[in-house]
């Protein structure tokens, strides 16, 4: 008994002491620092928490909708949002323009206005999940779940049905299709009742799906008629329709604009800030929308940052 015991309290020493040392290599790993560090932002810049209490204060404040995060360039503005977005309960969506920033000896001014506010716009709507937007006509493509294979299979028997009863049309008709009403003429009953239903769904699919239509334009040999909207210099106020559609149908109440200033164009911060105000002034638009800009210090005038921000 005595030795079995001793087995039993050896082997448990061992297993312990392997436990031990796995938990002190870990933290060893975790200590050790490493001779490579990356570039990203991180989200442990604001260990006093006074940045992220500031915004916080900012997000709770009624009236404050349009807040800047001003920094130079490299100051880790990005790492202070990233910080922030740890403890920040709610869901929030990230714009990030850093795909348009020139290589070196190019120039910022060949990215005209439509094509940031393109970004914006794509960013904004291939952010949601498609189910989330099902009248966008920003279509998108949908990996076929199991959902589909049980809509092939509706409509393979919706077809059948139909079929079926279109043969039948005379007797539809004259009403003997439906005699009699009982158990032992389930296959016509069952018959009517799926190619209605399949009738139903159709029309409404299509119903539905008609408004994300959009005529783009029409071409006649030489000759082509566009709407007067194509011509418009701003494509977010061209689609505004689809960013009030976007927030009545997703639940962000936090969209957060990054590297915005490095093209110096203050109208697209004027379309922003409309588009702020009209969102959050729509009935169908239940909370209150604010937008997060992280931009360098100069990039307006003192007199002219209360234009565009209510909280600094």
């Amino acid at each position: 008994m005595r030795i079995i015991l001793k087995n039993a309290l050896e082997w448990s020493a061992d297993k312990l002491s392997g436990f031990a040392a796995d938990i002190g290599r870990q933290n060893e790993a975790v200590e050790a620092p490493s001779k490579f560090v990356d570039l990203a932002p991180t989200d442990q810049a604001d260990k006093s928490g006074v940045y992220s209490d500031a915004l916080e204060y900012a997000l709770s404040r009624p009236k404050v909708s349009n807040i800047a995060l001003t920094g130079p360039y490299g100051s880790g503005k990005s790492s202070i949002i990233q910080t922030f977005l740890k403890r920040y309960d709610r869901t929030a969506l990230h714009i990030s323009l850093a795909a348009f920033l020139p290589e070196a000896g190019s120039q910022i001014e060949k990215v005209s206005g439509q094509e940031i506010e393109r970004s914006i716009l794509q960013q904004m709507l291939y952010g949601a999940d498609a189910d989330k937007l099902p009248l966008s006509r920003f279509k998108r493509i949908r990996s076929p779940g199991l959902s589909a294979t049980f809509v092939s299979i509706f409509v393979t028997v919706g077809l059948i049905a139909l079929w079926h009863v279109l043969s039948q049309a005379s007797t539809v008709v004259d009403g003997s299709f439906f005699d009699p009403i009982a158990l032992e003429n389930w296959r016509n009953l069952a018959s009517f009742a799926l190619a209605t239903a399949f009738l139903w769904a159709s029309i409404h699919h299509l119903y539905v799906a008609s408004f994300g239509l959009s005529l783009k334009s029409i071409s006649l040999k030489d000759v082509e008629l566009r709407p007067a909207s194509d011509d418009l210099d701003s494509i977010l106020n061209r689609h505004l329709d689809e960013i009030i559609y976007f927030f009545q149908s997703t639940d962000h109440d936090l969209v957060i604009i990054e590297d915005l200033d490095r093209f110096d164009n203050a109208e697209i911060f004027v379309t922003l800030r409309e588009i702020n105000s009209l969102v959050n002034e729509n009935a169908g638009v239940k909370r209150r929308v604010r937008f997060l800009y992280a931009l360098r210090d100069d990039m307006f005038a003192n007199t002219d940052r209360t234009k565009f921000f209510e909280f600094i």
